[in-house]
């Protein structure tokens, strides 16, 4: 019952996150900078950067408890359904009338994520060795 649970908020949030992505949001966090404005760091960055890490600990924590969202494989689908959520998000933005793409954005996402997964692969690894299964 309560690795269903830890599935519905998962997927809640996975679409959320999709539907979000077709929402018309206006705002100055929405402008393209071109030109070396293109590189100045944005606190919207940073959001994207850690909603994608939470993302990663979200799952952990659900490892850690002994829970799965896809049962064989979960580490490697976890990292792919993310990857394409991460990516997917924003170029969608190219059609969706206010919004706009931006490549940093995109480069939070999957930094996020990445350094989640990092983390991830550590503690599963040292977990199994500390249970003695070996690596």
């Amino acid at each position: 019952m309560v690795e269903k649970i830890y599935r519905g908020i998962f997927w809640t949030g996975y679409l959320a996150v999709l539907i979000f992505a077709f929402i018309p949001v206006s705002g100055s966090l929405n402008r393209i900078k071109v030109g070396p404005e293109a590189f100045k760091f944005r606190m919207d960055h940073i959001l994207h950067f850690t909603a994608y890490f939470l993302i990663c600990m979200y799952y952990l924590a659900g490892r850690l408890k002994g829970f799965t969202l896809f049962g064989k494989d979960s580490p490697g689908k976890f990292f792919l359904i993310t990857l394409f959520l991460a990516v997917s998000t924003e170029v969608v933005q190219i059609w969706v009338p206010v919004r706009s793409f931006n490549v940093f954005d995109a480069v939070a996402n999957v930094a996020g994520l990445f350094f989640g997964a990092v983390i991830i692969k550590a503690v599963l690894k040292r977990r199994i060795k500390a249970e003695g299964g070996g690596l």
